[in-house]
């Protein structure tokens, strides 16, 4: 199915004649084969996959130029003969032993000019242009993507070459357009053209935005596929329609979807048209409507104009700053307020956090979206994702094998760990620099670092160690290590700090772990408390005992002191003794008889009280006051 071809589409000279449509589809052909090619096959150091939506559109042009050529051939009648006879004619033919000449009256030649070959040729086509525009889903090569970002210029030499072939579309479709009102062939092409057209552009644009941003523009290249695919599907399938249609005779293959870029006529101008037709008004005497259009076009180019002049004004938050790059190149870093550069795409401020902390868990982001995140109030119980529990499996936590030890053999562990990182990119241009370009996402480069240098720690360690080991040491330490490998790779990023939120044995473990370590808790204390009654007992004993030594000391002491004092007093009175001769013993006797009689009760007798009577003591008790006999 298609439009009816007009009567002048044959005229020789014509841009929808057969001499002049042979050269189209040759030239789309040779179009079609080599975009094809570089659109499947990585031959050049660049991301062609552009080439292959183009190659489509080329292979659409060609579709409806062979449609045009084949249906204006002329088509004989079938020959007047059964099926059957053919069919055996040709059998005998083909296992006949000796080789007859040819008749002139074959039929083949007769059915294959009868046959209407244009359906088929649509049909085909549409499905060859479907398979091409599939190719815009290929994913590129890495190595191929490295090197076209490290060496532009086969992208940008691509791109030129896309240039001056949307520049020869372009003056065809125009050569076409301006026959479109009196050729249905012309019409059709324009529109297939037009198709062409806008795909090419759209190469351009993204073999421009590959070479100046360092991306692909794989949505772009995929909008202008999905475009080529619906027009070719609909051409395929007004090729197997037209199998049912009634033969009207030459029929060009057209297709509505492009036809959807044509220009419309403008609805002030419909609107303008139908208010004369209806009330008599017309605007075009309107001198303040003549005014508004005239001046709609300048005012549309001053507000695109000053739109663009005002993509040179970056305003930065207080917690951005941004690396400005004019024509391409990083020249300064801005930080916080107003600036002004060049307007795009000559000058281009790329946006870095300016002192902004995140956390990235280890075994996953802490902005995972699978793990719950409902908010629970400040005064209300712990949520069981938040406990520290060793039974509890917990969210963002990592599995590891570590070594172990049991006596003098060497066995696996398994610790769980649950460790963060705080981060923030570096303050200095440098590190803005750097982790701009030496970085395509921090986040999973402190994640891996992190990892890598968590699983060497924990790998070098038991997990008897790693429980006993103060939690702030660890962090110190698996910070620093996180911090030099970052350095080392030259990301700009600063690690804050390194929270350890649990290290504990596995969830099904925990249990035993707890009642090994409540044993060896009982084992320790009761050791301990021997100790300190051992200790008790050996303090007690060393305290009597130097109790004992030091009142034997102090008792020697004064024994030895009294001794002494003695032999002083012996010598005084030797000396004495000396000195004063007899007398001295009689002083002697009076004063040590004082000393003794000092507090004794005395009775003296004498009997020489009463001449010639002796002296009687009585022996019996009696009171202080009647020791003489007095009362």
């Amino acid at each position: 199915m298609g439009q009816q071809a007009e009567r002048n589409d044959d005229i020789p000279g014509s841009p929808a004649g057969r001499d002049a449509l042979a050269p189209v589809a040759g030239a789309a052909a040779l179009l079609v084969a080599a975009l094809g090619t570089l659109g499947a096959v990585d031959i050049l150091p660049a991301d062609l996959r552009w080439c292959a939506p183009l190659a489509s559109a080329w292979c659409n042009v060609l579709v409806v130029a062979i449609g045009v050529l084949l249906a204006g051939r002329a088509r004989r009648h079938p020959p007047e003969i059964s099926v059957a006879t053919m069919i055996g004619d040709w059998l005998r033919n083909a296992f006949s032993r000796k080789h007859e000449p040819e008749h002139d009256d074959n039929p083949w030649p007769a059915i294959a000019a009868a046959i209407d070959w244009r359906p088929w040729a649509v049909a085909a086509g549409g499905v060859l242009s479907v398979a091409l525009a599939a190719l815009a889903w290929q994913p590129p090569s890495p190595a191929l993507l490295v090197r076209a970002m490290a060496a532009p210029e086969p992208t940008l030499a691509a791109g030129a070459a896309c240039i001056v072939l949307a520049f020869l579309t372009l003056v065809a479709e125009r050569h076409h357009a301006a026959a479109a009102s009196g050729s249905a062939v012309s019409a059709s092409l324009t529109r297939v053209l037009r198709v062409a057209l806008v795909t090419a552009l759209a190469g351009v644009l993204a073999a421009a935005w590959f070479a100046f941003r360092h991306r692909t523009a794989d949505w772009l290249v995929q909008a202008a596929a999905l475009l080529n695919a619906a027009v070719a599907a609909e051409l395929a399938l007004r090729g197997v329609l037209s199998w049912f249609a009634v033969p009207r005779g030459a029929v060009v293959p057209t297709s509505a979807i492009a036809g959807l870029l044509s220009r419309r006529p403008s609805p002030f101008a419909t609107l303008g048209a139908e208010l004369r037709h209806r009330y008599g008004i017309d605007l075009r005497q309107s001198w303040g409507w003549r005014s508004f259009v005239r001046l709609l076009p300048a005012a549309l180019a001053a507000t695109v104009a000053c739109a663009w002049l005002l993509t040179a004004v970056v305003v930065l938050n207080p917690e951005q700053r941004a690396v400005y790059e004019r024509f391409g190149a990083p020249v300064a870093v801005w930080q916080p307020g107003l600036h002004v550069g060049l307007p795009w795409p000559f000058g281009r401020a790329r946006i870095v956090d300016n002192g902004a902390v995140h956390q990235v868990a280890i075994a996953g982001s802490a902005n995972d979206g699978s793990a719950d995140t409902t908010p629970v109030p400040a005064d209300g119980p712990t949520p069981e994702r938040l406990d520290r529990l060793w039974d509890v499996p917990h969210p963002w936590e990592t599995t590891q094998v570590i070594a172990g030890a049991n006596g003098d053999r060497q066995n696996f562990q398994i610790v769980n760990a649950d460790v963060r990182v705080d981060y923030r990119l570096g303050l200095t241009d440098a590190d803005a620099r750097a982790a701009l370009y030496r970085t395509i996402d921090p986040e999973s480069t402190v994640r891996t670092s992190a990892n890598r240098e968590l699983v060497h720690y924990l790998a070098s360690h038991t997990l008897e160690s790693l429980l006993e080991t103060n939690q702030a040491a660890m962090a110190d330490q698996l910070k620093r290590a996180i911090q030099q490998q970052l350095d080392r790779l030259q990301s700009g990023v600063d690690v804050i700090a390194v929270v350890i939120e649990s290290v504990h044995p596995p969830t099904g473990a925990a249990a035993a772990f707890h009642d090994v370590q409540a044993a060896q808790i009982r084992a320790q204390g009761s050791v301990a408390q021997a100790r300190g009654f051992a200790a008790g007992l050996l303090g007690n004993a060393q305290q009597q005992a130097l109790e004992r030594v030091a009142h034997a000391e102090a008792q020697a002491g004064d024994t030895v002191s009294s001794a002494r004092v003695q032999q002083i007093d012996f010598d005084a009175d030797l000396v004495a003794y000396r000195l004063g001769g007899p007398a001295f013993p009689f002083e002697y006797y009076l004063d040590r008889l004082q000393r003794g009689l000092r507090n004794a009760r005395m009775t003296i007798i004498d009997d020489r009280l009463a001449d010639g009577t002796r002296a009687t003591v009585d022996l019996r008790n009696t009171p202080a006051g009647d020791l003489a006999g007095i009362h």
